[in-house]
């Protein structure tokens, strides 16, 4: 019989808690805070790895707090290192492909797109256009697996 290989889905994380995110500051702007954002850690050594050789990170944005107005646009931010502590500056990754409504829910989970695990550690931030809003970025790891 012949092996196949398929993507496997590990268990999603939350890769940027909860932030209250306002328009148009950017990661490593100087006016953009990234405490929220969580190292997603690649190894696969028993340690606090939650992402354990993802080849890609698949992105979820949970809306949690529409924007006040109108709406929104969002974008993906990213930093890498290979040894969690010499982080790179900050890289525009891509941009949400759904806009934000402001439609009174609370619960509006939006496909934020594919992220490639280029190096060992990473950190992901989202930065919000046009009107503030606050979300939640979930993080599945997915990689091939032989069956």
């Amino acid at each position: 019989m012949a092996t196949e290989i398929l993507q496997k889905a590990r268990s999603e994380f939350a890769a940027q808690t909860s932030t209250s995110l306002t328009a148009d500051q950017v990661p490593g702007d100087g006016s953009y805070s990234d405490t929220n954002c969580v190292v997603i850690d690649n190894t696969y050594d028993g340690g606090s790895e939650n992402s354990r050789g993802a080849e890609a990170l698949h992105l979820v944005l949970d809306v949690t707090t529409d924007p006040a107005a109108n709406t929104s646009t969002a974008d993906i931010y990213y930093q890498t290192s290979e040894d969690n502590s010499d982080y790179t500056l900050w890289k525009y990754s891509h941009t949400v492909g759904t806009t934000i409504q402001s439609d009174g829910t609370t619960e509006d989970r939006i496909d934020a797109g594919l992220f490639v695990m280029t190096s060992t550690y990473a950190k992901l931030a989202v930065a919000c256009n046009d009107n503030n809003f606050t979300c939640v970025l979930y993080a599945t790891p997915l990689l091939m697996e032989a069956q």
